[in-house]
């Protein structure tokens, strides 16, 4: 059963005027960070700031949600390169509570636009 769904698209331009180091930090984790850099940097930023705010709407539309930390929600690669989600602190309490049992994460971008949906299920 779907219990939450999110979508979010960001315009890349306006993620390259806020990389900056602190917002960086502020947003990403150290694994999140390793990925992106050197190479595709901007997009591959782009796609996952997308994906971390569609998890969190995916998580407010089953529950009323306050204050999450960037942190949070993490992307990270499968072996096979897929994206998937890793929660933790306050998300992972209300993916815990919400009985989630499965999460699929779909990003992609274009030379304008980063987008990203997040379902989640419970058995």
């Amino acid at each position: 059963m779907i219990i939450g769904i999110g979508i979010d698209i960001i315009e890349i331009q306006r993620v390259a005027r806020a990389l900056t180091p602190r917002f960086i930090e502020r947003v990403f984790t150290p694994r999140e960070i390793a990925y992106c850099e050197p190479a595709r940097r901007i997009e591959k930023y782009a796609a996952r700031f997308a994906a971390k705010e569609a998890a969190r709407k995916a998580i407010g539309a089953a529950t009323p949600v306050t204050a999450l930390s960037w942190h949070d929600v993490e992307v990270v690669s499968s072996p096979e390169g897929a994206p998937q989600l890793v929660f933790y602190g306050r998300a992972a309490e209300l993916v815990q509570k919400l009985k989630v049992s499965r999460t699929h994460v779909s990003m992609s971008h274009s030379v304008e636009n980063a987008i990203a949906q997040v379902i989640l299920e419970r058995d």
